[in-house]
């Protein structure tokens, strides 16, 4: 870590596939925005659509999104198999 407590390395995340609950606004999006710099595949879910797409702070690299309440099961079910669908894979939920 750096002197002024930032990381010395940039986050790599070029690979990974990312879920963030709640994505859609807040704290979330932060979140999904930081993974989509840091290169990773996201997937958000929230129980209502964004108002405006999550992106990359460039505005390259897109979330994608899936509507789900998690006190759901069946609704938690769906997004784990479109991420999976997606990338075969999760990384980090």
């Amino acid at each position: 870590m750096a002197p002024d407590g930032t990381a010395d390395e940039p986050l790599d995340f070029t690979g990974r596939s990312v879920v963030v609950t709640g994505g859609s606004r807040g704290l979330g999006r932060t979140i999904a925005t930081t993974f989509l710099d840091a290169g990773a595949d996201v997937l958000i879910c929230a129980r209502s659509d964004p108002l405006e797409p999550v992106t990359s702070t460039d505005g390259v690299r897109e979330a994608a999104f899936v509507a789900a309440d998690v006190r759901a099961a069946d609704q938690v079910a769906n997004v784990v198999a479109v991420a999976l669908k997606r990338s075969g894979h999760i990384d980090v939920l």
